[in-house]
């Protein structure tokens, strides 16, 4: 990808075949940015869309349709040099990663310029889309800020032993704690979406980012396992939707049990709350004839979820629990993205936790 793109950023040829550049010169205020990263490091992952429209929201859907084109001529172009080595395949995959880069990364380009022209009545517009992860794009500007000084994270330990933390800290220039600045981490949900922020500084996160910004370690005194309720008890990973199963915790302590599903973007159910279990007493919740149903977070598509268990000497504060919205199945609304307040809960208390990953498949026929 690397090398294919200075190909193209010093290729008279490839640039024109590709770029705007008639449309652009009746903007001159937005002349100028179109091209202004061209011969820059930059410019591998900075990727700059021109569009004209009759208003400014027509002139941005072009400026993003043309930044999918620039992304699409990048992909292509390095599976046409990969099928030398890898055949057929490699090209099929890499053009399978411009379809998933132009469909569902696309919406997070930012507004360069913006120029309404009187001759005409026409708006000009210029977008920019930065290809990097949202933590590559962090990184870079925390080691922008602070120039190569050592950087010690700080936080919740549920999101500092997280992937997308664990990626932050390895990529930071400055080394050692001689002299280290001090950054508080977090997770926010801001605007109708997610932020890892790092000081002063944050990111928005894709959907499928947020399980990766936790991490659970196991307690060895806990296990949590999820069975169907059709007569077998080993414990599975995978569902069908309308599944009915239970959670099953085996604890060597005794202590007050609660249980939580995570949903993948964000949101958060208490499933039981504050009850007593003895130790090497197996505990199945719900109890007896009682079920849950395994659910699709959107129709069609399969949904991940992460239950978690958590074991604490006290019960957990009624007050908190209330904010998690204490139910039995989905939830919905803004209120239900509470993450930020059970990472919160359980750094408070530090209880003893499992926790189980699990998918849930659609049935034939609804898949799409």
């Amino acid at each position: 990808m690397m090398v294919f793109t200075a190909l193209l950023l010093t290729s008279g040829q490839a640039v024109a075949w590709f770029g705007q550049s008639t449309p652009v010169r009746e903007v001159d205020p937005c002349a100028g940015k179109l091209n202004a990263l061209s011969g820059t490091t930059e410019a591998a992952f900075r990727i700059r869309g021109y569009g004209e429209g009759e208003n400014f929201q027509q002139a941005k859907v072009e400026a993003l349709r043309d930044i999918a084109e620039r992304i699409q001529v990048r992909v292509t172009g390095r599976s046409v040099s990969s099928t030398h080595m890898a055949g057929e395949d490699a090209s099929a995959s890499f053009l399978s990663t411009a379809t998933l880069e132009t469909t569902l990364r696309i919406d997070s380009a930012v507004q360069v310029c913006s120029h309404h022209s009187v001759k005409g009545d026409r708006w000009h517009a210029v977008f920019e889309f930065d290809s990097r992860s949202a933590v590559q794009r962090l990184t870079a500007t925390l080691n922008e800020t602070f120039h190569g000084q050592p950087v010690v994270l700080d936080g919740n330990p549920y999101l500092l032993e997280s992937q997308l933390v664990n990626e932050l800290r390895a990529g930071l220039t400055g080394k050692g704690e001689e002299d280290a600045m001090t950054v508080w981490v977090a997770l926010k949900r801001l605007h109708g979406g997610w932020y890892l922020s790092a000081g002063e500084h944050q990111v928005r996160l894709a959907p499928q980012d947020i399980l990766q910004a936790i991490h659970f370690t196991g307690s060895q005194t806990l296990l949590l396992s999820l069975i169907k309720k059709t007569g077998a008890s080993a414990s599975v990973d995978q569902l069908l939707e309308g599944d009915a199963f239970a959670l099953r915790v085996d604890s060597t302590q005794s202590g007050y049990l609660s249980l939580f599903n995570l949903y993948a973007d964000g949101r958060v159910s208490v499933l039981s709350a504050n009850g007593l279990v003895t130790a090497n007493k197996a505990e199945v919740v719900p109890q007896e004839e009682l079920t849950f149903e395994a659910a699709l977070a959107e129709t069609g598509k399969a949904t991940r979820d992460l239950y978690l268990a958590v074991l604490s000497d006290e019960p957990l504060p009624p007050s908190t629990l209330h904010q998690l919205r204490l139910g039995q199945g989905l939830v919905e609304g803004e209120d239900s993205y509470q993450l930020p307040i059970l990472l919160g809960l359980l750094k408070q208390v530090n209880p003893r936790v499992a926790s189980t990953m699990v998918t849930t498949l659609p049935k034939m026929g609804t898949v799409r």
